[in-house]
């Protein structure tokens, strides 16, 4: 390898990746990494609790967060498919 950069477009095309084909599906893949992070934070507050659990309260904040952006996620990417297929045009079977 010589560290030259082989010869066509600088980027992959994006427009055939599940995720990265819209900006709905962007959000999608936004809203997973936040329930994941909710759920790291969530074992975090094991781990700092002083008899090794975490409170009724911060269960319940966690909870939700994962369980409202797992929605959010969920609508954002059937969102992200409708105007992925409307932008696409009816596939015909």
């Amino acid at each position: 390898m010589n560290g030259r950069v082989p010869p066509g477009p600088a980027r992959p095309d994006r427009s055939h990746s599940r995720f990265f084909c819209n900006t709905a599906r962007k959000l999608s893949l936004l809203f997973s990494a936040i329930a994941v992070a909710a759920l790291v934070i969530g074992g975090g507050f094991a781990e700092i609790s002083s008899n090794g659990a975490p409170t009724p309260l911060e269960t319940a904040i966690v909870r939700y967060v994962i369980l409202g952006s797992l929605a959010a996620a969920a609508i954002t990417y059937v969102i992200g498919g409708r105007m992925l297929e409307r932008e696409r045009g009816p596939d015909l079977h």
